[in-house]
């Protein structure tokens, strides 16, 4: 596939991720209501929580991977990106973050003054998971440059030289830091934060896959994600409160298995039962409301968490091993066929693209 075509049409294993992706980010927030409570519950109980937690840290890696897959290789003039693209983005950025800080400002009424409201709005986002929106919209800004990148003539040895890169500046860094209290005054700006997600999707997306390589990406990613799971158990028994060191999305265990599950999720798609085009019609409708599941789920989450009397869906509601995967369940569903109404609506289906 040459490197300026584009990925128009439906491609099975991008839907499979993204449908995979979202439930990871409801279980991390379902999860975190545990994870965030070392001490208060336990220790059983926080480590299973843990488990799910560490598991789902890929969910937004793969998010970003996706979009660098779909979005570099394509080929549009500035005045097209920002008239058809980034509305898609923008609009429901913009009023996503006015709902929840009506949210915020209802569940919060004493606290929420003119400045914590501006503060809110520029600076820190109106809800914690709207960073991602935050981050986005950051690289769709210098996305038409990094298309620059993306040329039938570009060496791919330049590509994955700007992913070494990120490897040294981000995570080995990070962790020399960590461990060793080592830092330089040298750093690499385009090769930090989650732009390189993106240049590695589109790399791990023109791979060509083999029995090895789907051997060897379950090998990292069951490494990372053990990485993830006991370095974040121990670095927070030691500290005496929640440690996400290594449940930062930039970590090298993170980023790890963030690619290696990209891979395999291609390399499974192939296989049977996720060639039925039954299989595939679900995944297809599923994967076109990701985006609004994402905006609305941490509502769904609080009102089930709170605001029914006497009936209070959350993690602590039963031992973890099944709590949080029915109440994600629950929350996952409950946000998906919010999404599937609101899209049919004429005015609402612009902020549930």
């Amino acid at each position: 596939m040459s490197a300026q075509t584009s990925r128009k049409g439906t491609i099975t294993w991008v839907d499979l991720i993204r449908v995979a992706a979202i439930f990871l980010v409801v279980v991390i927030h379902v999860s975190g209501q545990l994870t965030n409570v070392w001490g208060k519950i336990p220790v059983d109980q926080w480590i299973i929580a843990d488990i799910y937690g560490g598991m789902a840290r890929i969910a937004v890696p793969l998010f970003f991977m996706i979009s660098g897959y779909l979005l570099l290789p394509r080929s549009e003039s500035l005045r097209d990106f920002y008239l058809k693209r980034m509305p898609k983005i923008l609009i429901p950025f913009v009023v996503w973050s006015l709902i929840y800080l009506g949210w915020y400002c209802g569940n919060h009424p004493n606290t929420c003054t003119p400045g914590v409201i501006w503060d809110l709005l520029l600076v820190q986002g109106t809800y914690y998971h709207l960073w991602f929106l935050y981050s986005l919209l950051s690289i769709y800004l210098i996305l038409p440059v990094l298309r620059l990148m993306i040329r039938p003539d570009t060496d791919r040895k330049i590509l994955w030289y700007l992913i070494l890169l990120w490897l040294i500046f981000q995570p080995l860094l990070t962790i020399a830091h960590k461990f060793w209290n080592f830092s330089i005054k040298l750093n690499a700006p385009l090769a930090t934060g989650f732009v390189c997600y993106f240049v590695l999707g589109y790399l791990l997306g023109e791979i060509t896959l083999t029995r090895a390589r789907s051997i060897l990406s379950s090998a990292i990613w069951v490494s990372g994600t053990l990485i993830t799971i006991l370095g974040t158990y121990l670095f927070t028994r030691n500290s005496g409160n929640f440690d996400g060191f290594f449940y930062d999305l930039v970590s090298l265990n993170v980023i790890l298995a963030s690619g290696a599950v990209f891979l395999l999720f291609r390399w499974v798609s192939e296989r049977k039962p996720f060639t039925s085009p039954d299989f595939q019609a679900t995944m297809r409708t599923v994967a076109t409301s990701t985006f609004g599941i994402y905006l609305i789920h941490i509502i769904v989450i609080e009102v089930l968490s709170g605001w029914i009397p006497f009936l209070q869906i959350n993690s602590f509601m039963g031992n973890a091993i099944w709590s949080v995967p029915l109440v994600s369940a629950i929350v996952f569903t409950l946000s998906f066929l919010t999404v599937r109404i609101l899209q049919k609506l004429p005015i609402l289906k612009y902020i549930m693209p």
